[in-house]
């Protein structure tokens, strides 16, 4: 997308042109030919957890404007002009999502009979708001949501909503033995975030693991 050349001459003068250390054509040294962006490559499946993990990953390396089209072309007496080559990675980002962002009702349809039928079973806490998480994102890029596209007074209210739909699908989904804790989380006025109840959740699996080694022979 861009490259730290040495300093170059621009056309309309003789001074010398230094990239701006800002510029979205720098490539730091964590930017090397060839490295995966994300932990788990594209293969078909998943495309809502990679597409997030995709534009943070560019987020952090300032290069995200390349592939959501507000990186403008620089005239072409410019001396960033012959570094550009803009369309080459908005073209593929725009038809991965073409290919595997468009909504599919056949496909919604399962995410969401997956979800309906998800529960902890023999997974750990982790592993559990891990596969509920990969879904939730999966239907978050597949489904527009009125919640996250209008401007209007009700948004926040709409987001919470969304939030608290996720915590009572999570604690619905716990063994039986986390039943007091789900009571008691239950119960509070104001119920905290997803992750939060997460957290708590987990710090309770970890308190049971640590008496069951306690009392093992």
């Amino acid at each position: 997308m861009g490259s730290l050349d040495p300093p170059v001459s621009s056309s309309s003068s003789s001074s010398t042109y230094t990239l701006d250390p800002s510029s979205l054509l720098i490539l730091l040294s964590s930017d090397v030919p060839g490295v995966s962006l994300v932990v788990v490559p594209l293969s078909g499946n998943g495309f809502g957890a990679w597409k997030r993990s995709m534009i943070v990953s560019l987020s952090t390396r300032n290069k995200i404007r390349f592939i959501d089209g507000t990186c403008v072309k620089p005239p072409e007496n410019s001396p960033q002009f012959r570094q550009w080559d803009y369309y080459t990675a908005e073209s593929i980002w725009r038809q991965l999502n073409n290919r595997y962002g468009t909504v599919n009702r056949t496909k919604v349809f399962e995410l969401k009979r997956e979800l309906a039928s998800t529960y902890q079973g023999s997974l750990d806490i982790a592993s559990y708001f891990n596969k509920l998480k990969k879904i939730w994102d999966e239907l978050g890029v597949m489904c527009s949501s009125h919640a996250n596209s209008c401007s209007c007074a009700a948004k926040e209210g709409l987001q919470k909503e969304k939030e608290k739909d996720k915590v009572h699908q999570f604690l619905k989904g716990l063994n039986e033995v986390y039943v007091g804790v789900k009571s008691n989380l239950l119960m509070m006025h104001h119920l905290p975030s997803l992750d939060c109840f997460d957290n708590i959740v987990l710090q309770d699996e970890k308190k049971a693991n640590q008496y069951i080694s306690s009392v093992s022979p």
